[in-house]
């Protein structure tokens, strides 16, 4: 692929700073919709969605809520901060329609490498998210009161697909490669725990024992870190789920996942992987290739390489069109409590570091899709 071959598409980010209560949250939510430059399109992007919730077994909206509200109170309060600020109710806000959904999407590498293997003997963690263009594209600092303060970036504005809080843990996810098939076990779409997480807990540890208490729906692989030198893999399919835990002694001090499983309970579910398996194995070869190559010195330089190098050579890919785009990277010191951020593709766009203060309001970023057909 030469640059001759790619359409450049100029596009934008924001970084969204959220406080207060959970409703405040809510209404601040609100704000940022009607306040950007497409505030009118995407108000009707916010509040378009039309749920029946017998589809997803329950009796009505506020009943949906209210199991909502069980394992994530401050959400479901937050949901009607929202609703009120934009003239609407809580059924037409689409995050609900994602609460409780068939198995994610989305073709993404992420890892941990603990400090043993790392130069400066911090903490890394890194992740890239690859999709279309049709995301929140917001990357949002929350600071609720009574929470751990925390940044990543969100799912229909009010679920996290990553991010790392005050205490210096870290969450973040990948899709296992399966979906559009008929799942058994019911349960939150894992955005919904991140979250959660992120707010309510400190270490791994805890993040582990929240994990397996709420009740999961879907397939996807997710990597906890933290500022203690602890890591973990866990791995989801359908109701099954297995965890390798890992620490600064263990012989293997880093964790990875990319858009298939490979702990041995769940690999099995591999048989329904939706066709990304071989890319997915190949991204997998290279990250255990810059493990194998560059520790017990890796560097936040050598992860941005990794990530900056095109697929097959590397994890950046320009496929928008087609499910398989770089829409944000990101490379956390989890020691110092920072991440550094690339909106888009890093091969066209640059990095800026982000910690969690900042005044309340939204920052817009302009960037450069660099949208390549797949051949």
């Amino acid at each position: 692929m030469t640059e001759s071959d790619l359409k450049l598409v100029d596009g934008k980010f924001y970084h969204l700073i959220v406080e207060g209560s959970d409703y405040e949250i809510g209404t601040q939510l609100a704000e940022y919709v009607k306040e950007r430059p497409d505030g009118v399109s995407a108000k009707e992007v916010y509040t378009s969605a039309n749920l029946d919730p017998a589809t997803k077994g329950f009796e009505d909206i506020s009943d949906l809520i209210s199991h909502l509200g069980e394992y994530a109170p401050g959400i479901a309060e937050e949901l009607q901060g929202f609703a009120d600020g934009l003239d609407s109710s809580p059924g037409k806000i689409p995050f609900l329609t994602w609460t409780f959904m068939t198995p994610s999407k989305g073709h993404c590498s992420q890892l941990a490498a603990l400090s043993s293997v790392t130069d400066k003997q911090h903490v890394y963690a890194a992740r890239t998210y690859e999709w279309t263009t049709e995301e929140d594209l917001v990357l949002c600092t929350t600071r609720r009161k009574g929470k751990a303060r925390h940044i990543g970036f969100t799912s229909s504005l009010h679920g996290r697909y990553d991010g790392f809080n005050e205490h210096g843990l870290l969450i973040s996810m990948t899709g296992g490669g399966i979906f559009n098939v008929p799942i058994n076990a019911s349960g939150f779409f894992c955005c919904v725990a991140i979250r959660e997480a992120l707010e309510s807990c400190r270490d791994v540890s805890e993040g582990l024992d929240l994990l397996r208490a709420f009740p999961l729906g879907g397939h996807f692989n997710l990597i906890l870190a933290d500022k203690k030198d602890r890591a973990a893999l866990v791995e989801f399919a359908d109701g099954d789920m297995e965890i390798r835990e890992t620490s600064a002694e263990d012989p293997e001090p880093y964790v990875y996942s990319v858009n298939h499983y490979k702990l041995p309970k769940i690999e099995k579910h591999n048989a329904l992987n939706c066709g990304i398996i071989a890319h997915s194995k190949m991204r997998q070869e290279l990250i255990t290739k810059m493990f194998e190559d560059k520790a017990p010195q890796i560097s936040r330089s050598d992860i941005q390489n990794l990530f900056a190098t095109l697929h097959p050579n590397g994890l950046c890919n320009h496929f928008y069109d087609d499910g398989f785009g770089t829409l944000w990277s990101m490379i956390f010191d989890l020691t110092e409590c920072s991440v550094d951020v690339c909106f888009s593709a890093p091969t066209h766009n640059e990095y800026r570091r982000f910690e969690l203060d900042g005044t309340p309001g939204f920052t817009e970023y302009p960037v450069i899709f660099p949208k390549a057909p797949w051949t």
